[in-house]
């Protein structure tokens, strides 16, 4: 072979060295420019919206027991005591006022009695005196006067005494002074506690009364309880509270334990408390339990989710595929092996699902957690098999 040709020969097989390496060298680069993606379908499913706030186990039923200003005779229950209603808890050493009643009742009829003898009195003198006043003008229009007896009449009638307007007056607030002692004197007959009984069946969950020691009408003296009836409350401020409405499904937590409930009340107004950052208006909201016998104890924390909306049959992603900028709320779906952003509508939110209203269909493959890198266009690779990344259920 001549030597030209060997030299020709050598050239193009460089030459397809050099093109074959060059060509390897670009599938390497634009294979390194793909980003590494995770990625979830489009489903249609139900969405749930939950509020989460913190709730404070109480009794749907609770009474505090309030002692007169008096001496405790006898305590009859312990805290965690069961009562029934009419069961007697404590009792206290009262004054007989039977005595004091009768007693008013005698003064109160004595002024009723020496003011009716003064009215009668008065009646008489005054009929008296109208008696003597015809006789005397009576005699002085007589032709044949008898001006001894004229002049008698006048005499008694000058001695006649009138009841004045003083003794009357006198004697009426005797009687109205006697009538108020009378019913003071009833009055705290019926306003004397003896007993303190219950009004319902429940525990005994506090005791603040001492036999033979003076009862503090400022604290209760008993506290009953129906533990078998409770409820949760929880204090919402005032975006929260906009969210709650009556009958709304709860899930209580516990724990690893959880307990149905809905909601039963909300206060009508707001009140004023007290936190770590100042004052702080909220709104007072109850949860009933629906389970039986829960496993909860009054004065526990618990965690309460509130159902606030649900939607069922709706196009949904992970919240993790949302990109949410000024103007737009959009997600990046993967075509042909690129990121295609698409601006998209949402509806109701969950902790880690998103209802779309528009700009998606089911089946599409959107990727989760898009960063910067992320760009309308960018080559994209899916790193699980089959490129459809995890499939949200």
């Amino acid at each position: 072979m001549k030597k030209g040709v060997k030299i020709a020969l050598v050239l193009v097989v460089l030459a397809v060295a050099v093109v074959g390496y060059f060509s390897y060298r670009a599938a390497i680069g634009r294979k390194n420019l793909q980003l590494d993606v995770k990625t979830a379908k489009v489903t249609v499913g139900d969405v749930e919206a939950y509020l989460s706030v913190s709730a404070t186990i109480e009794s749907q039923k609770k009474k505090d027991y309030y002692a007169p200003q008096a001496k405790v005779k006898r305590v009859y229950v312990k805290v965690g005591d069961r009562v029934k209603k009419g069961d007697v808890l404590v009792t206290f050493e009262t004054q007989d006022y039977s005595s004091q009643i009768e007693q008013a009742q005698i003064q109160y009829e004595n002024a009723v009695l020496q003011r009716d003898e003064l009215y009668a009195q008065k009646k008489d003198i005054e009929d008296k005196i109208k008696e003597l006043d015809a006789q005397i003008s009576s005699l002085e229009k007589s032709n044949n006067q008898d001006a001894a007896k004229l002049e008698s009449l006048k005499q008694q009638r000058d001695n006649i005494q009138p009841v004045s307007i003083a003794r009357i007056k006198q004697a009426e607030n005797s009687v109205k002074l006697a009538k108020l002692t009378l019913d003071n004197a009833k009055k705290a007959a019926a306003q004397a506690q003896d007993k303190i009984t219950a009004d319902f069946s429940g525990v005994v969950t506090a005791v603040n009364v001492v036999e033979g020691a003076m009862a503090n009408s400022m604290q209760p003296a008993v506290t009953v309880m129906d533990l078998s009836n409770l409820k949760a409350v929880a204090k919402l401020g005032r975006f929260d509270a906009a969210k709650v409405s009556l009958g709304q499904k709860v899930i209580l937590r516990n724990g690893k334990k959880s307990y149905k409930g809905e909601v039963s009340f909300i206060e009508p107004v707001a009140s004023t408390t007290m936190t770590a950052s100042g004052q702080e208006s909220t709104v007072g909201v109850e949860i009933k339990i629906l389970d039986k016998n829960p496993d909860l104890k009054v004065g526990f924390d618990v965690d309460a989710d509130i159902l606030i909306g649900s939607k069922t049959g709706v196009v949904k992603v992970p919240v993790e595929a949302i990109r949410q900028e000024k103007d737009k709320t959009s997600v990046f779906v993967v075509e042909q092996g690129k990121a295609k952003q698409k601006e998209v509508q949402t509806g109701l939110w969950s902790d880690d699902e998103v209802e779309i209203t528009s700009g998606l269909t089911a089946g599409e493959t959107v990727i989760l957690n898009p960063g910067l890198k992320v760009t309308d266009g960018a080559p994209v690779r899916l790193p699980f098999a089959g490129g459809l990344g995890r499939r949200m259920q």
